[in-house]
């Protein structure tokens, strides 16, 4: 996940141990979800059960995501049904190798690939009745409002929503809020025109502190706001693990992005005292969630040098 890093860090989360968070995280999630395990099958953890998601048997992380509602009825099993839509982005996905064939609100359709495969399609339909007609095996199905699909929530007679992922922790004695630096290490999924992503952010100051990763027009970024001056670290590659690091102090920041100092030096005041760590989005009102996964993040209470900013980050 990284390296251990400089001496005198006062925080060190690492995410890559499945079944136990670091202490001092409050994790809530107000429903189940579903998340793959090592060996490819799909798994429910409980309420406020963190999850720790797998692809190909290798761990990506631990998975953090938005609210989600599948509209879709009895969908662990899917049969032809009907469900009412808008004029917005929706996508449709389901494991197997049937068919689901759109008509109605949008026409098209979408192939499986094979058992264990999961396929996705993007669509915004006109206003009214969108009906799904299923032939072969479609298991695991999923319509949720949204331009990419997130993890599979199972529903009976009705459609059901996965709560949001939601991991805080206190700032209280081992934040400086005079000089520091952050690291942090995540992967985002490739889906299309993403949005924000948020790896974390400190709030009870007058303004926000953060790192995100966001793809929009196409190219995917990595950026960040230290204090008030916003930070560009480089370009990510979706799928792929990345890794950041950002100081702060009265005399400026300094960033590096997998190994390479970028985005320049900028001047920024001195953070104010904040109080709460949010990790997997980007503010106080837990908006713009990861919706993807959390690698680690370390904290030290002094300026890295940027040798020591390219170490952590290669």
């Amino acid at each position: 996940m990284r390296n251990a890093g400089p001496a005198g860090q006062t925080l060190d989360l690492n995410f890559m141990f499945p079944g136990s968070l670091p202490p001092g995280i409050t994790f809530t999630r107000a429903s189940v979800a579903t998340y793959t395990d090592a060996s490819g099958v799909i798994q429910t953890a409980a309420v406020n059960q963190p999850r720790w998601d797998y692809a190909g048997g290798l761990l990506r992380g631990l998975l953090i995501e938005e609210a989600r509602t599948n509209l879709l009825l009895n969908s662990a099993t899917l049969g032809t049904q009907s469900v009412a839509v808008t004029a917005q982005a929706y996508t449709l996905s389901f494991y197997g190798a049937g068919t689901v064939t759109k008509s109605g609100a949008a026409t098209g359709a979408l192939v499986g690939t094979g058992a264990g495969q999961r396929v996705t399609q993007t669509f915004t339909p006109t206003a009214g009745t969108l009906t799904l007609t299923v032939t072969g095996s479609v298991l695991n199905a999923q319509i949720e409002a949204a331009g990419f699909a997130s993890s599979w929530v199972p529903t009976a007679g009705a459609a059901a929503t996965r709560a949001q992922d939601i991991m805080t922790m206190p700032l209280a004695g081992w934040y400086s809020g005079t000089a520091g630096t952050w690291f942090a290490s995540a992967m985002m999924p490739a889906n299309g025109n993403i949005g924000y992503r948020g790896i974390f952010d400190l709030d009870g100051g007058p303004c926000n502190v953060w790192l995100r990763a966001y793809i929009t027009g196409g190219t995917p970024n990595v950026d960040g706001n230290i204090d008030v001056t916003g930070i560009n670290f480089g370009v990510m590659t979706p799928g792929t693990p990345f890794k950041i690091a950002a100081t702060y102090s009265a005399a400026g920041t300094h960033v590096a992005f997998n190994g390479a100092m970028g985005g320049g030096t900028a001047a920024v005041s001195t953070p104010a005292t904040y109080t709460t760590l949010r990790l997997g989005v980007t503010d106080s009102n837990n908006a713009n969630a990861a919706n993807g996964y959390l690698r680690g993040v370390q904290y030290w209470p002094r300026v890295l040098s940027d040798a020591e900013l390219q170490q952590v980050t290669t």
